[in-house]
């Protein structure tokens, strides 16, 4: 049995393959029912330890419950990956127990492998068989979207050093987008130059290479591809626009205070930074936070709006409206309005998006895809027009604007898709399949 794991950013996977055969993704039951992919997401306790008196923690869909059941008080940490690259984020404190960034995606890993039908058996195979990891074909990005030398290493380094934390003796790693076309690959009966496109949350992978038939028997698949190239934005870029354009002018994006000293002083930009990278928004829910917002509110020229932003921070309310985000962008991959609705008392904002609108907000993200994609077809020496196929996969491979952004490269005939979320896991296991078979 050959065993493939995808980590995500937003969601994570587990596959097996046997001897031959196509793989399968490992079911993963909650609340009595089995699914595909499990959340990559932790919610501590600020009530309940666990047997070392730490905050308990929770994993996945049982995270997402523990944090919306009414009264609940805790900490809700979800885009773990996308710290990786990150050397500033070493550790955090959390309800006075001090978690590293490798303990955090070693929860999330331990808890989706409790999540299956036979643990037991996968935590004993754990111990001795390989198990190929997906990664993104580059971590170069920091906090503020800017290139780092050497943050490749250092990622990976972090990323083993969590996956054998779980229990992961044998680690290897594989591009994400390379799993990708593994998946593809196993339904061609023909050699072809392909393009992967694997979109994430974090990232965005590409990968020029060959597949098909007569590339199944190569044990080192660096030798099949041309090119890898990626760039350090996606879903939650994408998520962030919206953010930006319709929630943060609800929130008091925009407006002004005045301050002890008499001086009219605008909002402070990092709240509304924050805001559009939801996730933080537990990091910056402190006392110097909340304080800071109750002395704002009354001087305000938009003091219900503050006091909005002040509820979303002190209560946690960051999941509950990337989801009416996140919807709202669904929405628009097949519609051209969508309708967002976020609504925790006193916030309650109703807005519809036109998706011409949102095509503009993410122009700049779309064009440094498109910047990405260029360079890596130039580098490679390869035209558009060799280009067999253009698999994308990923969420935001559905948004049109982003398929519009190859079909103008390679046309729209080639473009292919399937398995959106879990092809990167099941590639992964075929993978390894192909590595340690023999």
């Amino acid at each position: 049995m050959f065993i493939g794991l995808d980590f995500g950013t937003t969601n994570s996977a587990l596959a097996l393959a046997d001897t031959d055969g196509p793989s399968r993704l490992v079911p993963l039951a909650h609340n009595g029912a089995m699914h595909e992919t499990f959340r990559s997401i932790l919610y501590f306790d600020a009530e309940e330890r666990d047997g070392n008196g730490r905050p308990l923690a929770h994993a996945g869909p049982a995270a997402i419950d523990a944090y919306l059941e009414p009264g609940a008080e805790g900490r809700l940490i979800q885009s773990i990956k996308s710290y990786l690259a990150n050397p500033d984020f070493t550790s955090t404190s959390i309800y006075n127990s001090r978690y590293t960034l490798e303990n955090l995606i070693g929860f999330v890993v331990a808890r989706l492998i409790d999540a299956t039908p036979y643990a037991g058996d996968l935590i004993e195979r754990f111990k001795t068989s390989p198990v190929v990891v997906g990664r993104p074909a580059r971590f170069v990005r920091n906090s503020l979207g800017q290139a780092q030398a050497g943050a490749d290493d250092f990622a990976v380094g972090r990323l083993l050093a969590a996956m054998k934390g779980a229990g992961l003796a044998d680690v290897h790693f594989e591009f994400e987008p390379v799993a990708a076309a593994y998946a593809y690959e196993a339904g061609l009966n023909r050699d072809e130059l392909v393009l992967i496109g694997d979109f994430g949350g974090g990232t965005s992978d590409f990968c020029l290479l060959h597949v098909g038939p007569g590339m199944r028997h190569v044990k080192n698949r660096a030798e099949t591809i041309i090119g890898v190239s990626g760039v350090g934005l996606a879903g939650d870029a994408f998520d962030a626009r919206i953010v930006e354009n319709v929630i943060a002018p609800k929130l008091g994006r925009g407006s002004s205070y005045e301050s002890t000293g008499g001086k009219v002083l605008p909002m402070p930009a990092w709240l509304y930074d924050s805001l559009k990278r939801w996730h933080q928004l537990s990091f910056i829910n402190t006392y110097k936070t909340r304080r800071m917002l109750e002395e704002i509110e009354p001087v305000s020229d938009a003091p219900q709006e503050i006091a909005a932003l002040a509820h979303l921070i002190a209560e946690n309310k960051g999941f509950e409206m990337y989801r009416a985000v996140e919807a709202a962008k669904v929405a628009l991959s097949g519609s051209p309005k969508a309708h967002l609705s976020f609504k925790a008392a006193p916030i309650s904002i109703e807005d519809d998006i036109v998706r011409a609108d949102f095509d503009r907000w993410i122009a700049p993200e779309l064009r440094e895809i498109g910047d990405c994609v260029d360079r890596l077809m130039e580098t490679s020496g390869i035209s558009a027009a060799k280009v067999d196929r253009v698999f994308l996969t990923g969420g935001s491979s559905f948004i049109p604007a982003v398929r519009a952004l190859f079909a103008e490269r390679f046309g729209i005939e080639k473009l292919a898709g399937g398995g959106e979320l879990t092809s990167v896991a099941t590639g992964l296991a075929l993978s390894a399949r192909q590595r340690f078979g023999s």
